[in-house]
Parts: C-alpha cells; structure tokens; sequence
C-alpha cells in the first residue's frame, strides 16, 4: 500500500511538468505545421518573457495578472517580429536554414538576457496558490500543490479554446489548409502571411505561459531554464505524430509521466532513477522506429 501511495504522489507530482510540456508541445505543433520548421528559440523565448514577468511583478511592482499579461504580449510580439521581420524575407530559404536561423535566435536571445537584466539570479515569481490539497488514503496522505491544479485549469481552458478555434473556426480552418499544403492554401484564397504569422504570435504566448507555470512552481529563471521542456516537447511531437494536432499533446502526457513512474522504480533499484530519462528515450526511440510517423501519426501519401 505504501509504494502504491508513493506512485500516486510521484504522478501528482508531475503534473504541473506535464502542463508545462503540454502548453509548450501546442505552440512547436503549430509551429510546425505551419511554418514547416521547428523552433529551436522557443524555449529561449519562453525564458525571455519570463524575465519580463519576473522584473514587472518583483521588482517594479506591477500587478502579478497584470505582469503576466505583459509578459503574454511581449511573446506575441516576439512571434509577430521573428515571422514578419525574419521568415518572410527568407521565403525560399530550406528547412535547415530556417531551423539554423531559429538557432541563431538561441544565440542572441541567451546573450541579450543577461545584459538586459542583469547576470544575478532574477526574483522568483511566486506560486499562482500557495499550500497544498491533501487526501488520506491507502494509510497515508495523496497531495498535489494548489498551484498545479491552477495550472490543469488553465492548460485545460488553453487548449480547449484553441481546438476549437483549429477545428470550428476559419483561422483553425486556414491553418490546416495550410499544414496540409501551403502553395494550395494561396490557390484557394487562404492568406498565409496572416495564417503563419498568427501561429507564430499563439506559440511564442503559449511559450511564455508555459515558462511561467513552471517557473512559479519553484524552477529557477536563467536563459536556459526551458532547455528541456523545450526537447521533451519536440520529443512528444515525434512520438505523438506531427501530421496531428492531438498527437503531440498526448506525447507531452505520455513523457514526462513516463520518465516519473521510471524514476518511482529506483526503490527497486537507484538505477531506475538515475537513468530515468535514459530509459525513457531509449524506449521512445524503439516505439519511433517501430512507427515512424509517431504513435497517433497518419501515413502521409503522396500522388505521382
């Protein structure tokens, strides 16, 4: 009983982790689909806005919604510029060069923090809700931090709000025209400028919120603190299928969750949760080459 109830408070405590990877998968995914690339700076554009949120709320004493929201606004920004400024000029660049440019954004973006706010350690920004729910079961007590389950209410509202908007609205309707074909989007009348450039401004937001969440949960804020969010997203849009939208949300449930369960097995064995991760990958990588095009993945078929 006791190791089923430490189970159970190892997944609770992974939650807030599955959030975060989940908030963060969305905006790669529409990335992705839309821009045909995947966004190494997004993580370093999560931190960025972080800081802003961080110094706003700590040190200048704006409002906490009010400095997120700020926070929201500089990633749109950020997302409009690095579509409109950067990618649109480079039109018929190729995937690897777009992919390199992102990782130029990394380079900037992890030098510029630093001077712009400073090489200390910024404020840490405060739990959404502090203390914890408890419940007494199996002899002992199952909690989850107040501030997780403030962040399953928002990841749950996030996303459910933009499924809808991808699969009821015209937007969501453009941007599949546009995952499917974006020469074919043009041909039919949808405005793909306007379409890549919404999705970039979506996922750069979602990027900060996601820093945000995990940072408030008591991650410490240096320009690289999303690193690894960032790879378990792109680890979770592989194993879910980028030719979906649902695949990789339920890839970002099924790591992190994964890599908690493996790490609880170390009471059998510390190798469990030493090598957790490892393990983890080693296994993704099978299911991978077992089922290339991801585990909820279509098989793309092509007309000669």
């Amino acid at each position: 009983m006791a190791q089923l109830l430490s189970l159970l408070n190892t997944i609770t405590g992974s939650l807030l982790t599955i959030c975060v990877t989940m908030v963060a998968t969305m905006g790669i995914t529409l990335i992705f689909r839309t821009s045909n690339t995947t966004n190494f700076a997004q993580g370093a554009i999560a931190a960025a806005g972080t800081y802003v949120v961080a110094y706003l709320a700590m040190q200048y004493s704006v409002h906490y919604i009010l400095a997120i929201l700020i926070g929201l606004v500089f990633g749109i920004a950020f997302g409009l510029f690095i579509d409109i400024m950067i990618f649109r000029r480079g039109k018929n660049i190729n995937i690897v060069g777009k992919q390199i440019i992102t990782m130029g954004l990394v380079s900037i973006i992890f030098g510029a923090v630093p001077l712009i706010f400073g090489a200390q350690i910024p404020p840490q920004i405060p739990a959404f809700i502090d203390g914890n729910f408890s419940i007494s079961m199996l002899g002992g007590e199952l909690s989850i931090t107040k501030h997780s389950v403030v962040c399953i209410a928002i990841t749950a509202a996030v996303l459910t709000v933009l499924f809808v908007l991808l699969f009821k609205s015209k937007w969501g309707l453009g941007v599949r025209v546009t995952a499917s074909s974006e020469y074919t989007a043009g041909i039919v009348g949808v405005n793909t400028y306007v379409i890549t450039a919404t999705s970039w401004a979506i996922a750069a937001a979602l990027a900060v919120l996601a820093a945000v969440m995990l940072n408030a949960g008591n991650a410490s804020l240096t320009p690289s603190f999303m690193t690894k969010i960032q790879v378990s997203s792109f680890l979770a849009g592989i194993l879910g299928g980028f030719s979906t939208f649902l695949g990789p949300i339920l890839g970002a449930i099924i790591i992190p969750l994964a890599i908690s369960v493996v790490g609880w097995l170390g009471f059998i064995n510390p190798f469990f949760q030493s090598w957790a991760e490892v393990i983890v990958y080693i296994l993704l990588l099978i299911a991978i080459l077992i089922k290339p095009q991801g585990l909820f993945g279509k098989v793309v078929a092509k007309k000669v």
